[in-house]
C-alpha cells in the first residue's frame, strides 16, 4: 500500500504543479492522503498485534500438549 499512497502524492502533486488543482480539491486530496496515511499506518500496527498474539497462542498449545503428555 506505501508503494500506491506515494503514486498518489506525486500524482496529486503533478496537478497541483499543472495549476489544474481547484483549491477545495487540493484541500480534499490532501485531507484523504492523510487519511490514508493513518490508516496504513493503523493497519500495520494491528497486524504486528495479530501476529503477536498469535504466537503467544501457538505457545500456550505446545505447553498444553506437553502437559497433556
Amino acid at each position: 500500500m506505501t508503494e500506491k499512497l506515494e503514486q498518489y502524492k506525486e500524482r496529486v502533486d503533478l496537478l497541483r504543479e499543472k495549476g489544474e488543482l481547484v483549491p477545495d480539491t487540493e484541500i480534499l486530496l490532501a485531507e484523504l492522503l492523510a487519511e490514508l496515511t493513518e490508516l496504513e499506518r493503523s493497519n500495520k500496527a494491528l497486524r504486528r498485534v495479530i501476529l503477536k498474539s498469535g504466537q503467544g497462542s501457538a505457545m500456550s498449545t505446545r505447553l498444553r500438549e506437553a502437559l497433556y503428555e
